[in-house]
């Protein structure tokens, strides 16, 4: 057994990006915001965006008249003086909103207005559940961990972006997903899927599984029952226009593989009491 020495030739700093902003929301059909009317900073250098969209849909409109769409399990950079507005596109818009400094050479990685697939989004949804948990802690320990564990998500995301897949099946898979959010409300078959890739039945299914893990079948019902859960989490449709609105032949189907989904019936989800929560903001000018 050797010991392998682990050299560090260049200086590392870890303070190189500090959240400005940090809202939680969850979008209805009516969630709209437009900047400047809405925007509660002041603009400011060496900032960015960060959207990370966990479920849902929505667009997201630059000052150049450009339209950006957004999907679940997706993560996006913006410059924060091109964006123009934002809105659902769809049921619900389950996201985060993050505003953060950044040092102008960590900001050259950053891919801006470019979407980004997230894979193992489980593995993110685990850490901003711990994240979450940190925020506003009064103990200053707690608030470094909080502050380190975003840095460290932060970085993910940038090695993420800079491995991401180019193959012709991760294309196909990428692609079907994207239909499958504007698809929702539809019963479509793994035969349309595969018709609309140009490719056969079973490659389409051996492709999900190789990317995802899961057939396309189960990707896309996993996919809506995902979306219920955060449209009765809203709280603004009951379980029967759930059921409809995502294409499930009726309540009684739709209650059956969502309990076999989460481990418990719809009827028992209690909906959120805020739709949009201000984690941080460590600008005076939003005070």
């Amino acid at each position: 057994m050797k010991n392998q020495p682990l050299v560090i030739r260049k200086n590392v700093n870890f303070d190189s990006v500090t959240i400005r902003a940090f809202w939680d929301v969850n979008g209805d059909e009516n969630y709209i915001n437009r900047w400047p009317r809405d925007r509660k900073l002041l603009f400011s250098e060496n900032t960015l965006v960060i959207v990370y969209t966990e479920k849902g849909n929505g667009i997201i409109e630059l000052d150049d008249k450009k339209q950006i769409k957004i999907r679940g399990n997706t993560l996006v950079f913006l410059e924060p003086k091109t964006i123009k507005s934002y809105w659902c596109d769809g049921l619900i818009w389950k996201l985060f909103w993050i505003e953060i400094y950044i040092d102008p050479k960590i900001k050259s990685f950053v891919k801006i207005n470019n979407v980004i697939n997230i894979d193992n989004h489980r593995h993110f949804e685990i850490q901003f559940d711990e994240l979450l948990a940190n925020f506003g802690n009064d103990d200053d320990i707690v608030s470094f961990y909080a502050a380190s564990l975003f840095n460290k998500i932060f970085f993910e995301w940038l090695v993420m972006i800079n491995n991401e897949p180019h193959s012709k099946s991760y294309k196909n898979v990428k692609f079907i997903i994207e239909e499958m959010h504007q698809r929702l409300s539809d019963n479509w078959k793994v035969k349309s899927m595969a018709e609309f890739v140009g490719c056969s039945e079973q490659h389409l299914r051996k492709q999900f599984i190789t990317h995802t893990g899961k057939s396309p079948k189960d990707y896309y019902l996993q996919l809506k029952l995902d979306i219920a859960l955060g449209v009765l989490k809203r709280g603004n449709k009951n379980i029967s226009q759930v059921a409809y609105e995502l294409g499930f032949s009726d309540g009684f189907h739709f209650s059956n593989v969502f309990k076999k989904r989460f481990g418990y019936p719809p009827s028992s989800v209690k909906p959120l009491n805020n739709t949009t929560r201000e984690l941080i903001t460590t600008d005076p000018s939003a005070q």
